[in-house]
């Protein structure tokens, strides 16, 4: 298939998209804080704290999404997605079922946890509000995820951003609806009533997508094979194994970089500011290359599955087609500093601290560069155990500690942010063995894995 074939130019252009729809995405959450602020401050600080934990709880569910992906991107290259997505689906289907239970159990345990971290009274009922309707329907929010996932891996990106947009809108609709009409005494709280906004845009996406999906695929010559019940068995098995390793390393990057900002915030407000600032910059920044890396990651899951290709030839070519975007931007990044940080900075900013921090960011995107680029291989081969000890290690005994060290006794706001540069070159050094040690152990030089040296 044509879209599967590694080109220059359909790597750009997935990665374009994904680029694109990355900051589409960015946009759900501000439309939220937009369309709640009339309604008063208390409200803005509870979504905002509920946005919060929401990425934290979801950072360890996206692991199911991540082996799908995988899986599926494999089946592509193998041209075998006729008889592999059944499978795949019917085996999501059963995963979905704890994952549910999971969110609804997290839900619940909202509210208990920020009264023993000692939150504001007023503000805990509202970000319970915000949150349980967000992890309630985890399952939902899930399997919306995994059809924008498909439409981009099967070909269709590009439907995948319409629907996207279309969601935007609809957001924007329903939390028009939900806060400006009789329809707002539906809900406890206008925080509830934006998060079920939100939930009816991507559960009208999860529709939209879904129909889009099987009408492409049922085009095929090929038609679906009917599944069997120990291959569904197996694969649910399978995932079950790996997804939440998967998902506990995006966790756990969650942590190594929230953590260390809760630490600056103990030397003052100008300090913590000035991170804030360079943080959101450094967060838009990240968009490239994380474009770039979902594009490697499909990528070599097609050439994974594709046993004519040469997989050493690819692996190169796409660390070199991650690479060039992620080197542009980074220099237009330092070259536009000054004036990324004027536009983001509010009255009383220290401007050359926030200008310093984001150098300290950009500082180890060599090692964020490598460090994700093998991560996302290690996903491709199912290496949930490994991708979540070892990130485990890195972020409590390396990552969390170092930026307290820098905080609390040498009382640097920017060793505290460059300091996350050692770590991130721990974790990509064992990344590049384990796939060098999986190189050397496969015999089939078809399946070689890439040759790094």
């Amino acid at each position: 298939m044509e879209h599967t074939r590694f080109t220059v130019r359909n790597f750009s252009s997935y990665t374009t998209v994904v680029l694109g729809l990355g900051l589409v995405s960015v946009g759900f959450g501000t439309l939220d804080l937009i369309m709640i602020a009339p309604k008063g401050l208390d409200q803005v600080a509870a979504v905002g704290q509920a946005e919060v934990l929401i990425s934290a709880i979801y950072a360890v569910f996206i692991g199911v999404v991540d082996v799908f992906g995988s899986r599926l991107a494999i089946a592509e290259g193998e041209g075998l997605t006729w008889r592999r997505l059944p499978v795949l689906a019917t085996a999501l289907l059963l995963l979905l079922i704890p994952c549910q239970i999971i969110g609804v159990a997290l839900g619940l345990g909202v509210e208990p946890l920020l009264r023993v971290t000692g939150q504001k009274a007023e503000l805990i009922p509202l970000v319970g509000d915000y949150v349980q309707v967000r992890t309630y329907a985890i399952a939902l929010v899930l399997g919306y995820m995994i059809l924008s996932e498909s439409l981009k891996i099967c070909g269709l990106k590009n439907l995948s951003a319409v629907n996207l947009l279309f969601g935007f809108a609809m957001n924007a609709l329903f939390n028009w609806v939900f806060l400006n009409t009789d329809a707002s005494r539906l809900f406890d709280s206008p925080a509830a009533a934006v998060a079920t906004a939100t939930l009816v845009a991507q559960g009208l996406m999860a529709l939209s997508g879904g129909i889009v999906l099987v009408r492409q695929l049922r085009s095929r010559p090929e038609s679906f094979a009917r599944p069997e019940r120990q291959a569904v068995l197996a694969e649910f098995r399978s995932m079950t194994r790996t997804a939440p390793g998967v998902g506990l390393r995006h966790f756990n990057d969650y942590m190594g970089t929230t953590i260390p900002l809760l630490f600056i915030g103990t030397l003052g407000v100008v300090q913590l500011a000035a991170a804030t600032v360079a943080t959101k910059i450094y967060t838009l920044f990240c968009r490239v290359p994380q474009a770039c890396f979902a594009g490697s990651f499909v990528f070599y899951g097609y050439a994974l599955g594709d046993r004519s290709s040469d997989l050493t030839r690819t692996v190169r070519k796409m660390r070199l087609y991650a690479a060039v975007p992620t080197a542009v931007a980074t220099a237009v990044t330092v070259l536009a500093a000054p004036w990324l940080v004027e536009a983001f900075a509010s009255p009383g900013l220290d401007r050359d601290l926030a200008q310093s921090l984001l150098f300290a960011y950009l500082l180890y995107i060599p090692a964020y560069f490598f460090e994700q680029i093998f991560g996302e291989m290690l996903t491709v081969h199912q290496r949930g155990g490994l991708l979540f000890v070892s990130s485990t290690v890195v972020t409590y005994a390396l990552t969390i500690p170092l930026a307290w060290y820098a905080v609390f006794v040498l009382d640097s706001t920017f060793l505290a942010v460059a300091c996350k540069g050692i770590p991130t070159a721990v974790l990509a050094l064992v990344f590049w063995r384990a796939l060098r040690r999986r190189e050397r152990i496969d015999k089939n030089p078809a399946e070689s894995e890439m040759s790094l040296a």
